[in-house]
């Protein structure tokens, strides 16, 4: 969808399971088409929403890729898109085999950008995506980095020169792509716990250190993904990590909308021990689940970066009964604990079990969006300044399928829950 002329709205299709390039045809006719008629078109302003021809947040894997290399494939897959009415302004290029696999875990951050193969898939698909039908400037949402578990501030030197090199060269290809083309793809590194850049910090400081110097080229082509289910788990605040990023001049060239599962502790041991079991019931063996804890000023924990504590899963912090390990016992002390696990942005959480959600953080960067537009447009900018400044808008809650029974029991099928996502999408962006 196109909002106001130039913000491209969707979701990603990581949410429907399937490799390859059957899987890839079959996902975009069937599963996107089903969520697109479940939509109620809103009037949300005076340009209005364009939702004909639909735009399209694709996830393509390794296996689809490299089939698509073929001409006669790429020919038949534009030719698809058109007939279903679709254009492509952003791909997923996370995630690099199967992403509905039994599990996941760590694998999903393979290749590397220390690797080569990171390198040519991720050009791969920039070629893929310059020979589909959308506009003139698109983006793909990547890996940030590598798997980094102790941090960004324990990443040897050596690592973060291989990692702006790879992405220098990436630059260089992508240059040559939209010289040739006249299509700009540009590549967006998406921050996640336990990744090489987890907070606003490590970005501004691996793109002045690593990226920048690099290559020149970059600073047009490597931006961020901002997905807002991960800098919340990071307890970053919006509007203060979006003024950061601009402030120091990295560009934002995708939002993921996302929304985290929270529990708020009251100091009650039977009401936390409850949300905790809450909590505890999203653990599946398919994917991560970072969790972290924050304690409030004045804490044990000291300074305020020491008062953030992570968790790279689920099971490190509870038993299998649900309950706080013993090494974990402080965590019954904090103020708040928040998890990756990609929840439905609307819903609100289980009160009863003393859930709640992150909903405030999509929420506000969703308004940034919608101001900085407004305020460009107001402007007069050209439509090329416009298009490069606006970043892609896509919903992603790819855990839907692994969510805990009786909580997706209450949402419906998949087709309306992402529908739903999509119209507060719009709703948030409008709201005063």
């Amino acid at each position: 969808m196109r909002w106001r002329d130039h913000l491209h709205i969707s979701y990603c299709t990581n949410v429907h399971p399937g490799e390859g390039l059957e899987a890839l045809l079959r996902v975009s006719a069937e599963e996107v088409g089903e969520v697109r008629a479940l939509l109620h078109h809103p009037k949300v302003s005076p340009q209005g929403l364009h939702p004909s021809p639909f735009g399209t947040g694709l996830r393509v894997g390794a296996e689809a890729a490299q089939a698509l290399t073929a001409p006669r494939a790429l020919s038949a897959f534009r030719e698809h898109l058109i007939a279903h009415d679709l254009y492509a302004f952003t791909l997923n290029g996370f995630p690099y085999g199967d992403f509905a696999a039994p599990v996941v875990k760590e694998s999903v951050y393979e290749p590397s950008w220390l690797e080569e193969e990171r390198l040519q898939y991720t050009l791969r698909l920039a070629r893929l995506l310059a020979e589909l039908p959308g506009p003139r400037v698109r983006s793909i949402s990547t890996v940030a980095g590598r798997f980094e578990p102790r941090g960004y501030a324990e990443m040897p030197h050596e690592v973060g020169q291989r990692l702006g090199a790879q992405l220098g060269a990436l630059a260089r290809g992508l240059a040559e792509l939209e010289e040739r083309t006249g299509v700009c793809v540009r590549v967006a590194l998406e921050p996640e716990p336990g990744t090489t850049l987890e907070r606003t910090a490590d970005v501004v400081s691996f793109f002045e250190r690593y990226v920048w110097p690099s290559e020149p080229l970059s600073a047009r082509y490597v931006g961020l993904c901002y997905d807002t289910c991960h800098q919340a788990v990071m307890f970053e605040t919006p509007r203060e990590a979006w003024g950061r990023l601009k402030a120091a001049g990295v560009p934002v060239f995708k939002v993921q909308l996302s929304n985290a599962p929270q529990v708020e502790l009251q100091g009650d041991p039977l009401k936390d021990q409850k949300s905790a079991r809450a909590l505890a019931s999203f653990a599946e063996p398919r994917y991560l689940h970072q969790v972290s804890a924050r304690w409030g000023e004045g804490s044990r924990e000291g300074s305020h970066e020491a008062s953030q504590v992570r968790l790279l899963d689920l099971p490190e912090l509870f038993d299998e009964r649900g309950a706080l390990r013993p090494e974990r016992e402080a965590w019954a002390s904090a103020e708040a604990w928040r998890c990756h696990f990609h929840v439905p942005l609307w819903w609100e959480g289980d009160p009863a079990r003393g859930l709640s959600t992150t909903q405030t953080h999509w929420r506000e960067i969703a308004r940034l969006i919608s101001e900085e537009l407004e305020e460009r447009q107001a402007q007069g900018l050209d439509e090329a300044e416009l298009e490069r400044l606006t970043p892609h808008v896509e919903v992603e809650t790819y855990s839907w399928g692994v969510m805990p029974e009786q909580e997706r029991a209450r949402l419906g099928s998949l087709a309306s829950c992402v529908a739903r996502e999509l119209e507060v999408t719009l709703e948030a962006l409008t709201s005063p």
